[in-house]
């Protein structure tokens, strides 16, 4: 039979030994990097060139795919990363847009059978997808301001725009 007094390990009277400090990296590999802390002659994007594509993703809590859509065709050829944020916001709003005729399909269907049901299943079901949708296109927004990339998950964006 144990006692809670055989569980507590081996004790001893001598202080514990201090560890060491880690060794300091050879000077021919780079030491880690904190985040946000850039290289000499790394680019970074940010500022300026960041406000079009942040844009894009505040733009499509207002009026859809319109404005990530222009975005988009303007800033397409400027760069990479541009490019990746205009499309992600396209994908988003699109998305989001089919989620919301589903849900308008939905109600109307119901509707058929009763008024009651279809906005108490209905409008909820549509609130929850905008939602959604306003908490990447959020993140999205930040992830361009930080200068990073984001990816918007598979299963509530679909790849219509590359």
């Amino acid at each position: 039979m144990t006692t809670a007094d055989d569980t507590k390990g081996l004790m001893t009277s001598e202080p514990m030994r201090s560890v060491p400090d880690p060794p300091s990296p050879p000077p021919d590999r780079p030491a880690a990097r904190q985040p946000g802390e850039r290289q000499p002659g790394e680019t970074w994007i940010g500022g300026s060139d960041a406000t079009p594509a942040a844009f894009g993703y505040l733009g499509a809590i207002f009026l859809g795919p319109v404005i990530p859509l222009i975005v988009y065709a303007i800033t397409a050829r400027r760069s990479p990363f541009l490019r990746w944020h205009a499309a992600t916001a396209v994908n988003l709003s699109v998305s989001c847009l089919l989620y919301g005729l589903c849900c308008a399909i939905l109600g109307g269907l119901l509707a058929l059978d009763s008024i009651t049901v279809a906005i108490i299943i209905a409008v909820p079901l549509f609130l929850a997808v905008w939602l959604i949708t306003l908490r990447y296109l959020l993140r999205g927004a930040a992830a361009v301001n930080r200068g990073e990339r984001y990816d918007v998950p598979s299963w509530i964006c679909a790849p219509i725009v590359t």
